[in-house]
């Protein structure tokens, strides 16, 4: 009996995120095999993260542009880590993506461009200057109340004259101990964004039934497409990861389609998807 694929580009997995954000070992696991041949891009359920090093300014306006599930009236944000699950979500793919290296802990891929930033009081070499937390914020205003994950003794907002210019450390990272350090604006790290999205998409050419296998072991269950704007988030995230269709291949092509969760195994013409749920379609199947 057949499994439901989406006519749009190739033969991938896709995946909907859980309700939590939550990543333990196993299906940090299962996320390091999905993630393996992705370019350079990863994602979990709430946060989307790009491997390449960029300053802190690079990365807040690509994450600003990021709107993908968001709609075009929201404005992307770099990762808001405002409790304990989030940060150990955005540890779990730093560590997927570089390796700890304890030797190097100061080096560019032991940290993560994070949202939170100093935005008032600006002293340079504060050891003797009382930490307020209301001079910090995140994109949204909030500050870092009730949660905080600062290493020992920071943030310490020294500062530093370079080419004439001054600078504080007025930008937040995170390393592989999901510790907070203040830093310089013009440092470089792999940044993560906020993603309030559905799906992640993964890049191996794999039977639905391995399909399906691969998101449960990842958290994760076989995508839904039960809206018009499901479908619309689904194909501007394809075109984001897998490039624009190639329109030279023929229709039923591998590189053409990609599986969804919808099946109808138990019984045939009864589509449901993987969790039970009928499929009501959106877009008519092939014939």
């Amino acid at each position: 009996m057949p499994s439901l694929l989406l006519p749009f580009l190739g033969l991938f997995l896709l995946f909907l995120s859980p309700t939590s954000a939550w990543i333990n070992e196993t299906e940090i696991r299962g996320f390091k095999k999905l993630i393996k041949e992705m370019d350079h891009i990863y994602m979990t359920c709430h946060l989307v993260f790009f491997a390449e090093m960029v300053d802190y300014e690079t990365a807040d306006q690509r994450c600003k542009d990021f709107k993908y599930g968001m709609g075009y009236s929201y404005t992307g944000t770099l990762a808001t880590v405002n409790d304990t699950e989030k940060n150990d979500d955005l540890v779990g793919m730093l560590g997927i993506i570089y390796e700890r290296d304890v030797k190097r802990q100061w080096d560019s891929d032991q940290w993560v461009w994070a949202g939170l930033r100093k935005t008032k009081n600006h002293y340079g070499f504060s050891y003797t200057k009382t930490y307020n937390l209301n001079d910090w914020e995140w994109a949204d205003g909030d500050h870092p109340d009730p949660y905080e994950a600062w290493m020992d003794y920071q943030p310490d907002q020294r500062r530093l004259i370079k080419d004439g210019v001054h600078y504080y450390q007025n930008q937040m990272r995170i390393n592989h101990k999901g510790l907070w350090d203040d830093t310089f604006i013009y440092k470089v790290h792999p940044y993560a964004c906020d993603y309030q999205g559905h799906y992640i998409i993964g890049m191996n050419h794999v039977t639905w039934t391995t399909a399906k296998r691969e998101c449960e072991d990842a958290g994760l269950i076989l995508g839904k497409v039960r809206t018009s704007a499901d479908l619309n988030e689904l194909k501007k995230l394809m075109t984001l990861f897998l490039g624009v269709r190639n329109e030279t291949l023929h229709t039923f092509h591998p590189d053409n389609w990609l599986w969804l969760g919808g099946n109808d195994h138990e019984e045939e013409g009864n589509w449901i998807w993987t969790d039970g749920e009928p499929v009501r379609t959106v877009v008519q199947f092939e014939s």
